[in-house]
């Protein structure tokens, strides 16, 4: 009787631990499968990896370069009103002369008269026609303006270079004649009248200014002389306004043969 109840007691014992290892084991399984499933729907986990052939190729290797795009230096103007081979826009009264009226510093003169001289002494004294002559002057533009109490001619005259325009300017022998036909006054035929001149490029340019009426102009603030101040300073802008405009053009040119080239 005792053999059979210690060999019970032990049947009872091995149930008991191997009841417990087989919950142990189906414990374990349980909490692996949810590790698993829960670590399936983890973003970065290992079930969301790219496949190797997806993998981007290796980045150490050299990165394509690309063409500079900065554009070319923009040409000066004075490049332009230099350089007979750049300065091509046409050189005439109407194209230069617009008809506007001059103002500066808020005095304010009326466009009166143009002209355009392929010969160039035929619009000044014959001192000043010799000088021009000899530096091959290639046309004089001439353009009155007044204000009505006085007048005064702008001359712009262009040279084949900015060398002979610099000879030219630094042997000027004044004077310009006024120009009178149109609507300008008959102005400096008694004398009395205020010039200027100077050069900028390849042209020289002149002026000659004095009373509407006709009467002599005389001291350094008069109107007549402040006239004459004004009109070289107009000249002045005007020239450099033509070269601006090549530039511009030029400028523009460059960009549409690069956009063309791309």
């Amino acid at each position: 009787m005792a053999g059979d109840a210690e060999r019970a007691r032990l049947r009872r014992r091995w149930w008991l631990i191997g009841g417990s290892v087989l919950a142990a084991s189906a414990i374990g399984t349980v909490v692996a499968l949810a590790i698993v499933t829960s670590g399936g729907d983890s973003e970065g986990s290992s079930s969301s990896l790219p496949d190797p052939q997806e993998l981007p190729p290796d980045t150490s290797q050299p990165q394509p370069t690309f063409a500079e795009t900065t554009l070319p230096p923009l040409p000066e103007p004075r490049e332009f009103i230099s350089d007979a081979d750049k300065d091509l826009a046409p050189f005439t009264a109407d194209s230069f002369f617009t008809g506007a009226t001059m103002e500066i510093d808020g005095r304010a003169y009326d466009e009166v008269a143009t002209a355009g001289h392929r010969d160039c002494a035929s619009a000044v004294t014959p001192a000043l026609g010799d000088v021009l002559t000899r530096h091959d002057c290639v046309s004089l533009l001439r353009a009155t303006y007044s204000d009505g109490s006085v007048a005064v001619t702008v001359g712009v005259a262009q040279f084949p270079s900015q060398a002979e325009a610099d000879a030219a300017h630094k042997e000027t022998e004044l004077n310009l004649l006024p120009l009178t036909s149109g609507d300008a006054p008959d102005f400096c035929g008694s004398g009395g009248c205020s010039t200027t001149a100077n050069q900028v490029g390849r042209y020289t340019y002149f002026t000659i200014a004095g009373n509407a009426d006709g009467t002599p102009a005389s001291g350094e603030g008069s109107p007549a002389r402040q006239a004459a101040h004004d009109g070289n300073d107009h000249a002045f802008e005007l020239i450099i306004q033509r070269g601006e405009a090549q530039a511009s053009a030029s400028a523009s040119a460059r960009v549409e043969e690069r956009r063309n080239q791309d």
